[in-house]
């Protein structure tokens, strides 16, 4: 595992697609300020509701402002990154080494899981720095203590995104094909994503949508007391899928044929 480990190292720090995807995590937000900024000069005042991020301080919850490009991200860094793998051939050379299947698809989703940290905390981090310049650090409304709530803000939106990953990281090992593999991780966004607005309209199939993480993901506002309440339930969610789509990937993998 950490010889598969040291390996893909190797690989994403010569991959161009890994530094590609940190330049739009860090440059989102400097963007997003400027636009902010232009906003608030023609007379139109920033509201969190709406627009998510307006300080410093709600700065934590860029992951939620920008959920849907980081998962588009992600998916095709991953659908990329693993497709090569198998239209290279170069997974046949881990695993006639006698590598473990288990733990060649553990090591993919690893890696995904430390893109995932990496790249959002430094759109976090980008974000409460830029926001902080122009608007001032601020604070979140009816927030008291703001540490604590910046702490279970971000491990919530974070393996509320990592769950959505592993997702990934099972469409494209079950695809072997990156062009595939986009097509499926992109529908599978749309329908759970936007899709769930839809059965939110309904009475009978509203709860079901929030077996879907990325309900919480669009559909929560994340600096309101009724939603934070909420914390344990999404990690709880995203738990479940983590494990539930990796036994699945594995499983499915192992039984899979490598041309």
């Amino acid at each position: 595992m950490f010889n598969l480990l040291t390996a893909e190292r190797i690989k994403l720090l010569r991959s161009r697609k890994l530094w590609i995807a940190f330049l739009i995590f860090a440059l989102l937000p400097i963007i997003q300020v400027a636009n902010s900024k232009m906003t608030v000069h023609y007379g139109t005042e920033l509201v969190q509701a709406t627009d998510t991020v307006i300080n410093g301080a709600t700065g934590i919850l860029m992951m939620e402002k920008n959920g849907l490009t980081i998962l588009l991200v992600i998916c095709a860094f991953i659908g990329f990154s693993v497709g090569e793998e198998f239209h290279n051939g170069t997974i046949r050379n881990a695993l006639s080494l006698g590598r473990s299947r288990t733990h060649y698809y553990l090591s993919k989703l690893v890696i995904a899981s430390l893109l995932t940290f990496v790249g959002v905390m430094v759109m976090t981090v980008m974000g409460m720095l830029s926001f902080s310049v122009v608007f001032g650090f601020g604070e979140v409304a009816n927030i008291p203590h703001y540490y604590w709530f910046a702490v279970k803000t971000f491990i919530t939106l974070y393996f509320l995104l990592l769950s959505n990953a592993s997702i990934y990281v099972m469409i494209s090992f079950l695809s072997k094909n990156s062009s595939i593999s986009l097509i499926w991780s992109f529908l599978y966004t749309i329908a759970t994503g936007f899709g769930a607005g839809i059965f939110q309209q309904t009475e009978h199939f509203k709860q079901v949508t929030y077996w879907f993480t990325e309900s919480f993901l669009f559909y929560s506002d994340f600096a309101s007391p009724t939603d934070i309440a909420k914390y344990p339930e999404m990690l709880v969610v995203s738990l479940i899928t983590i494990v539930v789509s990796s036994t699945i990937g594995i499983l499915l993998f192992k039984r899979a044929d490598i041309k």
